[in-house]
């Protein structure tokens, strides 16, 4: 288990209420939803359950939320003490797109805070267009965004790149496909992640390449969402290959489209005029030494 899934799961127990939660935590939906998924399968067990009432707690998780909040009080204590004893912590926030901690850069930040405690990286997580503005507008320094920004205000290198895939159930007729075109959704009905996503706009232009409108029977705002959605409804999902496998069940399969067109690009973004803190230049550098290694 990871601290912030601790934290994660307290504040849902509190609202009862994942998007409440997530609002609370400065997280998105889809990033909290993530967040407890991971904890329940470290754990073997559900900790948390929905209903039409609100979220309630488990027996697993009566167990666990005493003994998480014990956690972490030791921890905001651990880390009151030394920041007082430090007399100074530097504070970095930095601008994350839905699904580029998922996909990429969690473990980086993870052993970047742990190998720098003295800098307070904290984390605005939001859809790729918001991301773009909190930069241009220097409401944060870094930016980590989805498709290429075109704004030329913005410094962009590229991150990491998966292609999108449908998720599809095993018994639909696109399974028996290796690869899928975007000719072969056509007046089919998908579901993706929302407006605010250039999963949308990638996915829109080239429908509308391929002289067609999609036809998009719900957005989404997780992506644990689509994945449900096209396992329990029979719906054709929208994610991308690297995160199907990581998000993987028996009763679906994910086919990656045949055109680069449909690449989920990440890049890493900054303002052009803008002087980095050193807190920002180390974090920058450790995400494109990560990146280089990946080539």
């Amino acid at each position: 288990m990871e601290i912030r899934q601790l934290r994660h799961f307290i504040a849902i127990a509190k609202y009862q209420s994942f998007s409440r939660a997530a609002e609370a935590c400065y997280i998105s939906a889809q990033g909290i939803n993530m967040s407890i998924a991971r904890m329940e399968n470290e754990l073997g067990r559900k900790v948390l359950r929905r209903t039409r009432k609100g979220v309630v707690l488990t027996p697993e998780g009566e167990f666990l939320l005493p003994r998480a909040k014990k956690i972490i009080a030791l921890i905001d204590e651990c880390d009151k003490f030394f920041a007082a004893d430090s007399g100074f912590r530097q504070m970095l926030t930095i601008a994350a797109s839905t699904g580029t901690i998922e996909e990429f850069a969690g473990p980086i930040i993870t052993d970047f805070r742990a190998e720098h405690s003295e800098i307070s990286v904290k984390i605005h997580e939001c859809v790729d267009t918001a991301c773009d503005s909190l930069v241009l507008n220097q409401e944060v320094e870094l930016g980590m965004t989805i498709g290429e920004p075109t704004d030329e205000r913005l410094e962009k290198r590229p991150l990491f790149a998966s292609r999108h895939a449908v998720i599809v159930p095993q018994n639909h007729p696109l399974a028996e496909k290796d690869s899928v075109s975007v000719e072969d959704l056509r007046n089919v009905p998908v579901c993706l992640m929302n407006k605010g996503t250039r999963t949308y706009a990638t996915y829109r232009a080239a429908c509308h390449a391929a002289g067609f409108e999609p036809a998009i029977e719900l957005f989404a705002d997780n992506i644990l969402l689509v994945f449900y959605m096209a396992e329990a409804q029979n719906m054709v999902g929208i994610s991308t290959v690297h995160l199907a496998k990581r998000l993987s069940r028996p009763a679906l399969k994910a086919i990656p489209f045949d055109s680069p067109d449909m690449d989920w690009r990440m890049y890493l973004i900054k303002l052009k005029t803008a002087r980095l803190s050193p807190a920002a230049e180390m974090l920058e550098r450790e995400l494109l030494r990560h990146t280089e290694r990946a080539k």
